[in-house]
């Protein structure tokens, strides 16, 4: 009884130590209206320049429009109602987006749960048509760009003919979305060239053949190619474009680990020299996590860098994908630092130091979550701590002795 009362006692004391209040204090400022109109009047005034600002896949004030589930869980309801959400949610970024003058998206490849597997025999395009039409509209009626990325296991120039097909239909999916939407040939499918398999020759040129004979006009409309940061570099890219005509979409952090000598200004020449009239060029830029991997995307934009990029870029028109880890937080601070560069404007009074506490806010409040989902792992482990005490504490049951028989 006195083990019980005591186990009680301190189970008390560490669930009240644990569920303490953070001691960190929130300051949060809140948005300011007027700045943010000049911010979205900025990102006008940079878009007649040549130049859109955007991010990928989620937005971390708002929602994530990429919900799954195990595919051991499908069921055709089941698949309708996560796409239901995803694209409420895609709705309310895109409007989001429109508010703060970020007039380039990149729509999540997991926008419709195991589209592209044998599994889905749903008809997804016509439950929500209307939903896609109305939302092509609305990103056409805002003069937004929309692009696509289909994950690293998209390998057209695969050995293994059940990997290509099954990479196809992925890229098949991806199209029917965007042609869902009725969106011109300027919504853009990127991915990357692929494995090696052992020679590097041998999968460019494979690469090229399952690209002229398998691929259908729908998806070669689309599709473009991007430098990685491990295999193929911008020339290997060119080499490819020079035998198929496909675009060529500069990622500038990957041509820092992976290049040939050429500068960074010269590669992007390049690459932009590959898009047919028309056609404004993209690019993913990023930065270096420090202590991370070599090709590690940073979690917050390097101002600094950001601020002699456009510097040295001012004079070309392509738009821009930050791929940042905090996405929306850091295209608040690069709009400033491009309009500021290349916007042409006396009348345009813009400092990114003005919109920091943006980003500020959203740090304090990734702290708190952080705070109180570290009270409720200790209160966990508190609460498992304990009941292994009791357990231990409690009187084990004699043993039965055998009798013996005569």
């Amino acid at each position: 009884m006195e083990v019980r009362r005591r186990s009680q006692r301190m189970a008390k004391v560490l669930v009240e130590a644990v569920t303490k209040k953070s001691p960190i204090k929130i300051e949060k400022q809140e948005p300011c209206e007027e700045k943010l109109s000049i911010l979205k009047h900025a990102a006008q005034l940079l878009r007649s320049t040549g130049m859109k600002i955007g991010y990928p896949c989620l937005n971390t004030s708002l929602c994530t429009p990429s919900h799954i589930f195990r595919l051991a869980n499908y069921t055709d309801e089941k698949c309708l109602e996560v796409t239901k959400q995803n694209l409420t949610c895609l709705q309310k970024i895109l409007e989001y987006n429109i508010q703060h003058g970020f007039y380039f998206f990149r729509i999540s490849s997991q926008t419709v749960p195991f589209a592209s597997h044998s599994i889905c025999t749903t008809d997804w395009i016509k439950h929500f048509s209307l939903t896609l039409r109305n939302m092509g509209q609305y990103i056409k009626d805002n003069d937004c760009r929309i692009s696509m990325h289909p994950d690293q296991f998209c390998l057209i120039n695969a050995k293994d003919e059940n990997i290509i097909n099954r990479s196809i239909a992925e890229l098949d999916y991806h199209c029917r979305l965007l042609d869902e939407m009725d969106l011109d040939s300027t919504a853009k499918i990127q991915i990357h060239v692929g494995g090696l398999y052992g020679d590097k020759q041998a999968s460019m040129d494979r690469f090229i053949d399952k690209y002229k004979t398998k691929l259908n006009d729908a998806i070669r409309r689309r599709l473009v190619i991007e430098n990685d940061d491990r295999l193929f570099s911008v020339q290997d890219c060119l080499y490819i474009h020079e035998h198929t005509q496909i675009p060529i979409l500069f990622d500038n952090l990957h041509h820092a680990c992976l290049n040939n000598g050429e500068t960074m200004m010269e590669a992007m020449k390049q690459c932009f020299a590959t898009w047919p009239n028309g056609h404004r060029p993209m690019i993913d830029y990023a930065t270096q996590q420090t202590g991370k991997r070599v090709g590690a995307h940073a979690d917050h934009i390097d101002e600094k860098h950001f601020e002699l990029f456009t510097k040295e870029t001012r004079d070309l028109q392509f738009d821009i994908m930050l791929e940042i880890k905090d996405k929306e937080q850091s295209a608040i601070i690069a709009v400033p630092y491009a309009a500021r560069e290349r916007v042409q404007d006396q009348s345009l009074d813009i400092e990114p130091a003005n919109y920091r506490y943006i980003y500020e806010n959203a740090q304090r409040l990734q702290m708190e979550v952080n705070e109180r989902k570290r009270a409720r792992e200790e209160k966990k482990k508190s609460r498992k701590a304990i009941n292994e005490d009791d357990e231990g504490c409690k009187p084990k049951p004699a043993k039965k002795q055998k009798l013996k028989k005569n």
